[in-house]
Parts: structure tokens; C-alpha cells; sequence
């Protein structure tokens, strides 16, 4: 067991049918995973928060197996070419990162947690 767990990354599962859209507001480093069917991965043209002249990637086709990692945050819209069914797994944000490392260090100094210091040695002697 690790002293610092990694917090759980907040994933959604979607199932779409064929050429039905859905559209999924993530955060830079999440990642889509084609778990079935095809997928068509769209980041709109326009933001608001990107500046003039900034280039936003083509649409990326993703089929059963495949995935796309996004690097900066944004919506996306998941087109299903045929039924699909996609796992959007999202970062965590910074303040489920500190409660986790928080968990962490409190389970380490807890006094319930601890581990018995004779091992199997204290059967024995019985």
C-alpha cells in the first residue's frame, strides 16, 4: 500500500447510438477511451478562451480500443459513426488531489492502522 494513494479518476461511461452526438466538458490531461463501436472526437472551432489565431486539431476518428488524450481543457463533442460506447476519464481536480494526500497521511499516523510489530511470533507463544 502506498503512503500517498493516487486519487480515483472521475470517469463517466457513455453509450451513444448510432449518429447521436453527446457533448462532455473535461479538463486538460483527461482522456477518451472508445470502449465499443466508432467514434467521431470534435473540439468546436470557437472558444472563448482560447486566443485568435490558435489552431484547434481536426475531428479524430476513434474506434473500439482506441483513445484520445486531450491536452488542454475544453468541451468536446462525441459523435457515434456506428453504437458506441466511450469512458471519458477526467483529472482530478487540485482540491480532490489534497484531500487524498490528506487521507493519506491521516490513515498513516492513525493508531488502528497500525501493523503488529511481532508479525506471527505472537501466535506462537500463545
Amino acid at each position: 500500500m502506498a503512503l500517498f494513494p493516487a486519487p480515483e479518476l472521475p470517469a463517466q461511461r457513455l453509450e451513444i447510438l448510432s449518429g447521436a452526438s453527446r457533448q462532455v466538458h473535461l479538463r486538460g490531461g483527461a482522456t477518451v477511451v472508445c470502449v465499443s463501436g466508432s467514434l467521431l472526437v470534435v473540439e468546436p472551432p470557437y472558444r472563448s478562451e482560447v486566443p485568435p489565431g490558435r489552431h484547434v486539431p481536426p475531428p479524430v476518428r476513434l474506434n473500439a480500443g482506441e483513445s484520445y488524450p486531450l491536452p488542454e481543457g475544453g468541451p468536446l463533442v462525441l459523435t457515434a459513426l456506428c453504437r458506441a460506447q466511450a469512458i471519458c476519464l477526467d483529472v482530478p481536480s487540485p482540491a480532490q488531489r489534497f484531500w487524498a494526500i490528506a487521507r493519506g497521511v491521516f490513515r498513516a499516523v492513525s493508531k488502528n492502522n497500525r501493523q503488529n510489530g511481532l508479525g506471527a511470533l505472537h501466535k506462537i507463544s500463545k
